[in-house]
């Protein structure tokens, strides 16, 4: 990464990690060293090994913090994180909790990496801006830190011509956190790319499905259409635009529903530039951050995978063209016209 790197772009990566690192040591210092997300998980993932109810504490679960109206029950992520916690949660003293944390820290971390070793000074400088919310999020090991990674990896496969690797990535993601779905719609809004890409997102998303059915059960997936429904009503919170709007003095059975309107308006302005897959993409993601009904402060790191495109752009020479096209006819790396519009 560093060879070929000028100095300014040295200096500035080097500035940024600096940052980073200093309000990583004062989070630890206030916060201390239990990152609360993976506690949240791991709690869940012991109540399924119990045979307890998911999203409801029975007698003997530990406790999970709460924080009515926004969320009453003690996990709010689709059964699936919990199923994936059920080995880690049989470890010994916790021992699961911090194994999750180290793997959330190196997914940020090589993210990081990955995007500074195309566009050193643009990483730099959004790490900069973004250190406090990616701060948070490292802390914490909310599991957007692998999100962030997956988003990251869903375009550079994408321009790669795996739109089918691409889509699996993404139903992944949505199986573990709803959210991510505008991503599917920016896979699928693209001609060159929508039937693989639909076969990806498919066959992944049958293959979740069945782990977090098998893991959790029908019962628990019923009763997470409750939590969806709750959240939905009355559980946006702190940066959402609901929350926002309840504090302009919108009505609140009229400020929930932002959220939903600035999906349409996203999802309408990816229609437009449907042929420009590099800013359907960032509409995406910020469609997956303003489209949440639950926002906080750490989510904001999300705004990262914004540089993808950037690093990696649709009409990059390297691309190898999607396999919409029949084997054997193809001579070298080619580009699809529909994709190949700049970024």
């Amino acid at each position: 990464m560093i060879r070929g790197m000028r100095p300014v772009e040295l200096g500035t990566l080097g500035l940024a990690a600096v940052i980073l690192g200093f309000w990583c040591f004062q989070y630890l210092h206030w916060y201390g060293s239990v990152p609360v997300d993976a506690m949240t998980y791991l709690r869940a993932g012991e109540r399924l090994n119990a045979g307890h109810a998911l999203y409801a504490l029975s007698p003997g679960d530990r406790p999970v913090p709460l924080d009515p109206p926004y969320w009453t029950v003690p996990l709010l992520s689709p059964p699936l994180i919990a199923v994936v916690f059920r080995p880690l949660a049989a470890l010994p003293n916790d021992a699961g909790m911090y194994v999750w944390w180290a793997i959330t820290l190196t997914a940020v971390i090589g993210t990081l990496v990955w995007l500074a070793g195309r566009k050193p000074l643009a990483t730099a400088w959004t790490v900069i801006v973004l250190c406090l919310p990616a701060t948070f999020e490292m802390g914490v090991a909310n599991i957007n830190s692998l999100l962030l990674l997956g988003a990251v990896a869903s375009w550079w496969l994408f321009v790669r011509g795996r739109p089918a690797w691409a889509g699996a990535i993404v139903a992944a993601m949505v199986a573990v956190k709803l959210t991510p779905a505008p991503l599917a719609v920016w896979l699928l809004l693209n001609r060159a790319s929508r039937r693989p890409a639909f076969v990806g997102l498919a066959l992944s998303g049958l293959v979740c499905g069945a782990v977090s059915v098998g893991g959790a059960g029908i019962a628990a997936h019923l009763d997470y259409l409750n939590v969806i429904r709750n959240t939905q009503e009355v559980g946006t919170n702190g940066f959402s635009l609901a929350e926002f709007g309840r504090l302009v003095g919108i009505a609140p059975d009229t400020a929930r529903w932002l959220p939903d309107v600035a999906l349409v308006v996203c999802f309408a302005l990816m229609y437009r530039f449907r042929d420009r897959p590099g800013r359907c993409y960032c509409l995406a993601v910020l469609a997956w951050l303003i489209g949440s009904p639950v926002v906080d402060f750490n989510t904001f790191m999300l705004l990262i995978p914004m540089l993808a495109p950037l690093a990696w752009p649709a009409s990059d020479p390297d691309r190898v063209e999607s396999t919409e096209e029949p084997q054997g006819t193809r001579s070298g790396p080619t580009l699809s016209a529909s994709v190949l519009v700049d970024a």
